[in-house]
């Protein structure tokens, strides 16, 4: 009996003194999060964590559609390629991206009724993105759904660049007629 106490008592202290290894969780907009241990101890704001620097590891809420469409249309834009796909029951798109030299990738999903993506310095989805995204709760938009809000995101943003790209060339024209008067005035 007093050996049973010894053990017991050892592995109280044992218990007390060697911190529990566990992921960090963030919630972000709601919706809970397990932060793989390479990415943890970053900065969580209200729609968004951020480890490093946004090409390391970030999550970010997209339930503005400002916000879907600046993300989704400069990534799918400027894609080396992408893939739509389903991961552990969420509807997801993959974009793979190179910036300054450095391959990344980027993952549109969904849960609940919203839209995240997580965007990480790595060339696959690997199995610590797998399981934060299917650790999420599960999707309640339809496929159709999700689809549509990316496609009209991209349509959006699409439509802003070919505006700004008229602007730019409007005052190119501008400038370019405009006559070059030059008046001299003499006094005598």
């Amino acid at each position: 009996m007093a050996r049973m106490k010894t053990i017991l008592l050892i592995s109280l202290i044992l218990l007390l003194i060697i911190p529990m290894a566990g992921a960090e969780n963030v919630t972000i907009k709601g919706v809970d999060f397990e932060i793989p241990q390479q990415y943890e101890h970053g900065t969580l704001k209200e729609s968004s964590y951020l480890y490093q620097s946004g090409l390391t590891f970030r999550i970010l809420s997209l339930d503005y559609d400002k916000n879907l469409k600046i993300n989704y249309g400069d990534d799918i834009v400027n894609a080396n390629s992408a893939e739509y796909t389903n991961i552990e029951g969420h509807d997801a798109v993959v974009i793979y991206k190179t910036y300054e030299s450095r391959n990344y990738t980027t993952v549109y999903f969904a849960t609940g009724d919203n839209i995240f993506l997580v965007c990480f310095n790595d060339t696959y989805v690997n199995d610590d993105i797998t399981k934060l995204i299917g650790q999420t709760p599960a999707q309640t938009m339809s496929t159709d759904e999700f689809a549509d809000r990316l496609n009209n995101a991209l349509n959006d943003y699409k439509d802003q660049l070919a505006q700004e790209e008229a602007e730019i060339e409007y005052e190119q024209y501008q400038k370019s007629n405009r006559p070059t008067s030059r008046y001299f005035f003499f006094w005598l």
